[in-house]
């Protein structure tokens, strides 16, 4: 037994420590969008919360309140300053959460495809290029998609064994906590008959729909009860008492579905309801805001506008997303996971078990429809909102990748009687050598600027010309560029009106602002040193590419082939 513990053990290691390396590398690295927002937000929720104010903790509408919690953990080992080591600091205790979400889930993978598809997705997972950039921010999205991931997957494997509760019980939980995280959780609410419709006759004798109906109410309540215990503005007499009176009824329900007792005269079943009413009513009426601001976000766009097919528009329609999800992946991702899906379905007539796996791949693809189909249909738009939907995609093509492995090895095996286990071995190891190549290294050799991959496939276009280059990699590259002059302190440098948010953190001299109101008004700064122009300022019409001060283009920030800033030298009299 000790024998095979050890080495099983050190493979978990290697494979978590193949995850660690580029989430906790580099955690300082270029400033990005609203995180210095959420820096401030996580600095003023913890201070309510040691000062014992916890109404003051309904701080954003998100809620974002498991990112105000761990990226809030820093205040307690320095001072809450707006500045690179706090940054680092809330990154990494992000980064350990989402880690050790990522182990959880490839533990769930392999209770429901067994141990190479587990592998095969670990894989998928570590290096997804779009969510890897995500999980080393100090944001809402990365936390949300791990814990809609993990929602997922446990109440798949509940589907599967109706008679294991805690899969319910944990899903409801993550669940929770994925509402937390960012309100588009709330998509799931849909997700979930999709999926209990899937399995309805996964069981001998089927209990019908109440009994579905009465799991989904458990799964609800585990969520409410997860909310009320990590938001503190629930931290309230009346609250606590609807969360033990949650707690009561579910446990009672669910052994009441255990026992199939459950019925329309159950009591258990009525006051559950009742306890859940009273427990969102309440809930309404304390966080409105919340709702009435994710309303908000349905129906109205971002005051930052987008460049999309070579337009500014504040709304970039239905195809963004579409977009957004061919130029974020990898290759790889797309066509294995269409692949998987094929292999599922060729097999779904061989065993129960291909049978069941085909349902759980549909219930994946459901949530990626759903998920794009929702977005989609809102006014405010980001690629990074779509994030969910890309471990679900990653998952079937990791499907996809051990299907091809499959089939390769049994044509082997057909074909060539002679030597197949030499040749059977050939093929899976250059085939994880081709994995390896296109899946992992050009994302690796990105680092620690992951944000600026794009699908290879989209080489043949200046993405630029696309999409809204909103990575700001290229502010941080700059400043250490001009950092580099002599007397650098001593420099005056202006920069567009976006950019000037992230390159004031890593400059040594002083930072100047291009309002985009007054780009007529060259006189406005007179003694600059160098001009800065962030490619997404020069996108969407607030800045000139070629600046406002009249410089001398001196040198172009470029990463994987985007020009993401230029640097003008401004000729003055000193100079």
């Amino acid at each position: 037994m000790k024998t095979r513990i050890l080495p099983t053990l050190l493979v978990c290691l290697c494979l978590f420590a193949i995850v660690a390396i580029p989430r906790f590398l580099s955690l300082d690295a270029h400033w990005s969008g609203d995180e210095a927002r959420w820096l401030r937000r996580s600095a003023q929720f913890m201070s309510a919360m040691k000062k014992g104010e916890f109404s003051e903790t309904l701080i954003a509408y998100h809620p974002g309140v498991t990112t105000m919690w761990l990226a809030g953990l820093r205040t307690f080992f320095a001072e809450p300053r707006m500045d690179v080591e706090n940054l680092a600091r809330a990154r990494w205790f992000i980064g350990i959460m989402v880690w050790a979400g990522i182990g959880v889930a490839c533990f769930l993978l392999h209770r429901l495809f067994g141990r190479w598809v587990a592998l095969a997705g670990f894989a998928c997972l570590a290096y997804s290029p779009f969510f890897l950039a995500q999980t080393r921010r100090v944001h809402t999205d990365a936390l949300a998609t791990t814990f809609i991931l993990l929602t997922m997957l446990l109440f798949l494997l509940y589907c599967q064994n109706r008679q294991n509760y805690r899969y319910l019980i944990f899903a409801g939980i993550a669940f929770g906590l994925a509402f937390m995280s960012k309100s588009y959780a709330l998509i799931l609410l849909l997700w979930v008959p999709v999926c209990l419709f899937c399995f309805r006759h996964q069981e001998k004798h089927n209990r019908g729909p109440l009994t579905d109906l009465t799991a989904g109410l458990c799964f609800l309540n585990c969520a409410a009860i997860t909310t009320l215990l990590i938001w503190p503005v629930f931290w309230t007499p009346p609250f606590g008492i609807l969360c033990v009176y949650l707690f009561g009824t579910t446990y009672v329900l669910s052994i009441a579905i255990k026992r199939k007792t459950i019925s329309l005269k159950s009591f258990a079943f009525w006051a559950s309801i009742a306890a859940l009413g009273v427990t969102c009513i309440r809930s309404l009426q304390t966080v409105w805001r919340v709702f009435d601001r994710i309303g908000w976000a349905v129906t109205t766009p971002h005051d930052v506008e987008h460049f999309f097919l070579g337009e500014v528009v504040n709304d970039p329609g239905w195809l963004f997303y579409l977009f957004a999800l061919t130029i974020k992946s990898t290759p790889l991702m797309l066509p294995f996971a269409l692949v998987g899906c094929i292999f599922l379905w060729k097999r779904r007539k061989h065993s129960i078990e291909a049978a069941r796996q085909l349902k759980i791949a549909f219930t994946l693809v459901a949530g990626v429809v759903l998920f794009t189909v929702c977005l989609s249909a809102t006014s405010k738009k980001f690629s990074r909102y779509l994030l969910p939907v890309f471990p679900m995609l990653e998952i079937l093509s990791a499907i996809g990748f051990v299907g091809i492995l499959r089939y390769g090895a049994s044509q082997i095996q057909a074909h060539f009687r002679d030597q197949q286990g030499t040749l059977k071995k050939a093929f899976i190891v250059l085939s994880c050598l081709g994995f390896f190549f296109i899946q992992v290294l050009p994302v690796f050799a990105l680092s620690p600027y992951y944000g600026t991959y794009y699908n290879l496939c989209w080489k043949v276009a200046d993405i630029n010309e696309i999409i809204t280059a909103g990575n700001a990699a290229g502010l941080e590259l700059a400043a250490k560029y001009i950092n580099q002059k002599p007397n650098a302190r001593q420099m005056s440098v202006q920069v567009s009106d976006l950019g000037s948010t992230y390159f004031r953190y890593y400059f040594k001299g002083r930072t100047y602002r291009t309002d985009k109101n007054h780009l007529s008004d060259i006189d406005r700064f007179p003694d600059i040193d160098y001009e800065v122009i962030y490619v997404r300022d020069s996108q969407i019409g607030w800045a000139p590419q070629e600046g406002v001060k009249g410089g001398i283009l001196e040198h172009i920030i470029t990463v994987n082939g985007i020009d993401l800033a230029w640097i003008y030298r401004v000729q003055t009299e000193e100079n």
